[in-house]
């Protein structure tokens, strides 16, 4: 009982943080890798079909990475805060399951019902904020690559004697497909960052946690333990809060 009073509830490991390093982490990986190739391989169809959408390439990395910049921030403080306040949550759910007898017996079903209510209320904060600047990001996205659509089909109007139609296709229909490549980056790029966050979470909680065999309760029993069958009780106090 020393160990888990002595500890903050908010830093407890959970199963999150395990799941997010054995099973998300391998795949936000891959999935950042592959779309930052696909990313590549789009940019180079546009600048070779419309040379003129190609000199905004620059302009357009730049306004994508303080995109990002700002969502990674926000998206990785706000992961972390799911990730903790799933804390007490969890410790509810194990608390009312190993007591289950003892909550039916006492009739405490409903105030731990509302306690578990309140508690998930609280996780549900962060998640609906996340999905909130996901949609923020979608939209973000969907935007930019709107305007740069409309640049390319304006300049195919304007200058039909120095575009040729069928790299015009090319190029928008290129634009029209980066636009779900570059959500689908920024999105695997944000779970490898959290997915990473969860192993320094995981190196701060084993560095900082005082190991149960080596304190100062620890002791070796003698070879002859026990020499004889007695349990004997001093000054012993109990309560139930």
């Amino acid at each position: 009982m020393h160990f888990f009073a002595s500890t903050d509830i908010g830093t407890t490991l959970n199963r999150q943080d395990l799941m997010l390093i054995d099973m998300e982490l391998p795949s936000a990986a891959l999935s950042a890798a592959i779309a930052a190739l696909t990313c590549v391989g789009q940019i180079v169809l546009l600048a070779v079909s419309a040379k003129y959408i190609a000199l905004a390439v620059p302009l357009l990395f730049v306004v994508f990475y303080f995109l990002q910049k700002y969502y990674l921030r926000t998206s990785r403080q706000l992961r972390f805060l799911d990730l903790e306040s799933k804390s007490s949550l969890y410790t509810q759910f194990e608390e009312s399951l190993s007591g289950l007898v003892t909550l039916r017996a006492y009739g405490w079903q409903v105030q731990y019902a509302v306690r578990n209510f309140r508690y998930l209320d609280t996780t549900q904060r962060p998640y609906y904020l996340l999905l909130s600047i996901q949609r923020w990001l979608n939209f973000t996205i969907d935007m930019i690559i709107a305007i740069m659509a409309i640049v390319l089909i304006v300049l195919a109007m304007q200058a039909k004697s120095l575009v040729s139609p069928g790299y015009t296709g090319v190029a928008l229909l290129n634009i029209m497909s980066f636009n779900q490549t570059m959500k689908f980056l920024v999105t695997s790029w944000t779970q490898l960052e959290t997915s990473i966050g969860s192993i320094s979470r995981v190196k701060a909680f084993a560095a900082a946690t005082e190991r149960e065999d080596t304190g100062e309760d620890a002791s070796e029993p003698p070879v002859d333990w026990p020499s004889r069958g007695e349990i004997e009780i001093r000054n012993l106090s109990a309560s139930y809060t």
